[in-house]
Formats: structure tokens, sequence, C-alpha cells
């Protein structure tokens, strides 16, 4: 099934800029869907990364024992 022309109905091929018949020009295929699928990723990789970062953040470092504490003098 061909597209059809918005103004006056007629066939036109999938990659025609125009409508062979009226010459009305066809609205561009846009490749809106793998495009947000892509920022959807990149924003759910971002978010996973700054929430390790957030846990590593909010967790106390542990702390070797000194050398003072340990010899008592």
């Amino acid at each position: 099934m061909k597209p059809q022309c918005k103004v006056c109905g007629a066939a036109v091929p999938a990659d025609a800029t125009q409508c062979p018949a009226c010459g009305a020009e066809q609205p561009k295929k846009t490749k809106l869907l793998p495009l947000a699928a892509f920022m959807l990723i990149v924003i759910l990789v971002l978010q996973a990364y700054m929430k390790d970062d957030a846990q590593e953040a909010s967790e106390p470092a542990p702390t070797a024992p000194s050398s003072e504490q340990q010899s008592g003098s």
C-alpha cells in the first residue's frame, strides 16, 4: 500500500518529496521513535550511575586503625 497525498489523495512513492499528481510537498518521515528510545536509554543509564555514586558518598568510608591506638602509648 503506497502512501497517499494529503492534498489530492493520489498514490505517492514512499521516497518522493512531492506528489507526482499535484506537486504538493510531502511530509518528511522523522525517525522520532529511535531517537526517543536512545534518549530514554541514556537517561536511565545516567540515573543508575548517579544513584550508585550517591550511595557510595553516603556510606562512611572504613577507617583503618591508626598505629597510635594500637600501641597504647
